[in-house]
Parts: C-alpha cells; sequence; structure tokens
C-alpha cells in the first residue's frame, strides 16, 4: 500500500507541476476556454471554475463568460489564501518542515546520478546548491519540478487563481478560503521519510518523460475538453484510491460545506476557483453537487445555451 501511494503522489505531482510547458500554452492561448460551471438555487447563482495554478506571463485564459460572471459575484472563494501574509506562513512552514537537520544532505539519500539530474535540474533554474542540498525529500520532489518545467521563471510563478484574486481585491469584494496553508502543505509531505525518497526518485525518473503527457492535459484543458482531462486524471489514478482519496475526494467532501453554505446565501453571486482535477470523476465537486439535487450547468460559449450536466455526471 505504501509502494502504490508513492507511485500515485508522484505521478500527481507530475500531473500538478508539468502541466504547462511554455510553447504549448502560447500555441493554445488564443483558443482557450476553460470549462465555467454554474448552479442556481433560487436567487443564488455559484460559479465554479477549475483552475490552473500556475500559468506563464501572457497566458490567455479568461473568456467573454469568465469576465462576466466575475462582474456579476459577490463573494470570490479559493482554495487557499496567496497574499503576503499567507507566503508568510508558507516561508515558515517550510523553515520548520522542509529543511533537513544540519548535517544532513539528499546527496546521501539518492543515487549518484539521481543526485546529479537533481542538481543540474536545480542550477538550471538558478537556485545555489547549498539551499537545494538540505530539502527534505517532499519539499525537493515539489521544486525539482516546478524547476524542470518553470526553469526560466520559477521565481515568479503565477496562476489563474492570482488573476482571480487580484481582481476580486481590487474591486472589494469579499474574499473566502476552503483551507489554510498549513492544511495544503502537510497534503505534500504524505508519508514517512522513506516514503518522501521513493516519491522523490520516482520523480527525477519519470520528468523526461512527462512533457508529451503534459502537452496533452493542458489541450484538453484549454480547449474546454473536460472529458478528456477528467479521463486522464482518472488514469493518473487508476489503482491508487488511497491516494486519491487524500488528495482529492477527502478534501472535495470537506470542502461542499462552504459550498453548501454558498448556494443558501439569499440573492448572492459566488465564484469558487479550485484545481481542475477537483471538479470531474465520480467523487468530484460537480457530481457531489449533482448527488445533492443541485441542477449543474456548463456555461456555454460564444452565444452558445448552457447544457445540463448531472444526467452525464451521474
Amino acid at each position: 500500500m505504501r509502494a502504490n501511494r508513492c507511485a500515485a503522489v508522484a505521478r500527481f505531482l507530475i500531473v500538478l507541476l508539468v502541466l504547462f510547458p511554455v510553447a504549448v500554452l502560447a500555441a493554445a492561448a488564443p483558443e482557450s476556454h476553460p470549462p465555467l460551471w454554474k448552479i442556481r438555487n433560487g436567487e443564488t447563482t455559484l460559479y465554479l471554475l477549475g483552475s490552473l495554478h500556475i500559468v506563464p506571463p501572457g497566458f490567455r485564459w479568461q473568456t467573454p463568460e469568465i469576465d462576466a460572471a466575475m462582474r456579476a459575484t459577490d463573494t470570490f472563494v479559493f482554495e487557499v489564501p496567496v497574499d503576503d501574509e499567507a507566503v508568510q506562513h508558507q516561508k515558515d512552514f517550510i523553515l520548520r518542515n522542509g529543511l533537513l537537520p544540519s548535517g544532513t544532505s539528499l546527496r546521501t539519500m539518492l543515487s549518484r546520478f539521481e543526485f546529479q539530474t537533481y542538481s543540474r535540474i536545480l542550477t538550471d533554474a538558478g537556485l545555489r546548491t547549498n539551499q537545494y542540498i538540505r530539502y527534505r525529500p517532499w519539499l525537493a520532489s515539489v521544486i525539482v519540478g516546478l524547476a524542470y518545467v518553470h526553469r526560466r521563471d520559477i521565481t515568479t510563478l503565477k496562476g489563474v487563481d492570482d488573476v482571480i484574486i487580484g481582481y476580486a481585491q481590487s474591486h472589494g469584494k469579499e474574499l473566502r478560503y476552503l483551507e489554510s496553508i498549513e492544511q495544503q502543505m502537510q497534503l505534500l509531505m504524505l508519508g514517512d521519510e522513506i516514503t518522501q525518497v521513493k516519491t522523490l526518485k520516482r520523480m527525477i525518473s519519470t520528468l523526461p518523460n512527462a512533457r508529451s503527457r503534459s502537452e496533452d492535459l493542458l489541450t484538453a484543458w484549454a480547449s474546454g475538453d473536460a472529458k478528456r482531462f477528467d479521463a486522464m486524471i482518472d488514469a493518473d489514478f487508476a489503482g491508487h484510491s488511497e491516494a486519491r482519496d487524500l488528495l482529492i475526494s477527502n478534501r472535495n467532501r470537506a470542502w461542499m460545506g462552504p459550498v453548501r453554505d454558498l448556494l443558501e446565501s439569499r440573492g448572492k453571486t459566488a465564484f469558487v476557483t479550485v484545481g481542475a482535477a477537483h471538479l470531474g470523476g465520480a467523487t468530484g465537486l460537480l457530481a457531489l453537487l449533482c448527488r445533492e439535487g443541485h441542477e449543474v450547468q456548463r456555461v456555454g460559449v460564444n452565444g452558445a445555451p448552457d447544457t445540463k450536466v448531472c444526467d452525464a455526471a451521474a
């Protein structure tokens, strides 16, 4: 079971961190129309957007439909805050939990080839040896994935969430969050150190083969092909239900409480932005909403009508 979790976590980190090759994004941007979902409860409306947490500068993902939904929104909801206080909490968490004891380094945990590969990727991204040699394996897995894909802009990474948060703040809107920084960072520390080392080793060995799959995921998201995107996420977790529960399903169930509260806010409009992997599948937010009897619609693009989705999700 530990090996299964290790494999699934490594694959999921790759899904999260290797989604966004810049060349592909540049080509896809002019036609991007990521899916936007709408749920109504009387006079209350809730919009649901599956986001990519990291996109290169200049990537045009916003559509007229998304912009209109944002303008109509009273309350914006995100997974975690990304303000200066949250960044400081993240730094404090890493200082407490992300560094190996003095005198210990990853050099003794990885093979010579693995450490050379790890070092080359992080050095190319502009990180110094004294920074990355003492990362705990869970943190090293995250950073090496980011550095492999975003070596030119690793210090300036932003995503869909950042843009929407910026809009909400500049327009004086209410902001709410589904988790704390600490809760989300804890998810990256799954397993004991042995498991985390195995995850890092698998991450290093798999990264060179991950680009074509990441391009497929990006293309599916940017083109609005939700079924294809969901099928690819399902395939990444096939045979690893425990890891999916920990990383996706359990969190979705916990988030349903705040979502219900939003739907009961009379006459209000809310806009919920979470990672795209949280929407589809049998335990995705869309299926959970459908099972509770809500009418979920996919917002039409370019003048097309909205379409009901609960029959397909059942």
